[in-house]
């Protein structure tokens, strides 16, 4: 199964995200549901880095991705980080919803 973490702070901005394991739903490699995971979870971190232009820290390895924006972001700029990360989590709901054996987002305040 694959986790989705989406961090946020008591002003409900996400701050960071994470996403844990294989989902399970076919072999690596040809598992299309953990690719589109991973793939809605990167564009998101590159809209960030390449739009935005805010420098993310992120860390990816096997069945392990985390992306944490950092402390200070204006706040004109985060409102377009919200849009960007509420279109993520759109998007890996979802895929939640339709694979609910393979995939759980849950939300945690920090």
């Amino acid at each position: 199964m694959t986790n989705v973490t989406i961090y946020r702070n008591k002003q409900k901005n996400i701050v960071k995200y994470k996403i844990e394991g294989h989902t399970g739903f076919d072999e690596s490699g040809k598992d299309i549901v953990c690719a589109a995971v991973s793939a809605v979870a990167q564009t998101a971190a590159l809209g960030l880095m390449g739009v935005l232009n805010i420098s993310v820290e992120c860390e990816m390895k096997d069945a392990y991705f985390e992306c944490n924006l950092p402390e200070k972001i204006d706040a004109d700029v985060r409102e377009k980080v919200n849009i960007i990360l509420e279109t993520m989590i759109l998007g890996i709901k979802e895929f939640e919803d339709q694979y609910r054996k393979y995939i759980r987002i849950s939300e945690t305040e920090v």
